[in-house]
């Protein structure tokens, strides 16, 4: 059999994540982790009486990893204390450094394949075995990494879905000209130029399947 390969984090000290200051390889590979995305919304206010809320898209929020990490120092696995253990990593990640006046950034590896890039969001200790005179024998670490993406390439993401681009979009079940303006543009004002952009008669009479061209506005 191969060598089983392991997972490991590394530290980097620049957004771009290309200036490498160290890496931790993970002792005991973690049987599961998780990846959370979430989508934001604004809500109408409902003080007028209404008892129902409208749900406008205002973004996409922030990408969440969360992973725990296992530390043994029974001998079993490793001689070295738990305590050190645990103290190699949090200066990898947790630590302030004084370099670039802020913690690390990092990447969590498995093999060659890239999981997650970002940063610690919280860090949780919790001691499952401890020796006779109270030091830790065993240890999981929780770790939660929120996602980071240098200013340079959101530039160019963003650049990619811009308004001032010439963007097509096929037509889904519930599409109306306004939604689909708005979605563009941020404002579902510019339905009647884009309806005669297309040479569409009747923007009500847009059906699935239908392309639309949405031109530059800006």
């Amino acid at each position: 059999m191969g060598e089983l390969t392991k997972m490991k984090i590394v530290a980097y000290k620049d957004p771009e994540f290309l200036s490498q200051l160290g890496k931790y390889d993970v002792l005991i590979n973690p049987e599961n982790y998780k990846l959370k995305n979430e989508q934001q919304y604004t809500t109408n206010d409902t003080t007028n009486g209404s008892s129902v809320q409208t749900a406008k898209y205002k973004g996409g929020g922030s990408g969440l990893f969360e992973l725990a990490l296992f530390f043994d120092g029974t001998g079993i696995i490793s001689k070295r204390k738990v305590d050190e253990q645990i103290k190699e990593v949090k200066e990898l990640v947790y630590q302030y450094n004084g370099d670039i006046h802020e913690p690390n950034y990092l990447r969590i590896y498995w093999g060659t394949q890239s999981l997650f890039q970002g940063r610690l969001k919280s860090w949780n200790v919790n001691y499952t075995m401890l020796d006779m005179d109270g030091s830790p024998l065993r240890a999981e670490v929780s770790l939660v990494l929120v996602a980071s993406v240098s200013a340079k390439k959101k530039a160019l993401e963003e650049r990619k879905n811009s308004s001032d681009l010439t963007h097509i979009r096929p037509v889904l079940d519930g599409d109306n000209l306004p939604l689909m303006c708005y979605r563009i543009y941020g404002d579902s004002r510019f339905y009647l130029r884009v309806a005669q952009h297309n040479k569409i008669t009747n923007f009500r009479a847009i059906k699935p399947g239908d392309e639309i061209i949405f031109p530059p506005v800006i």
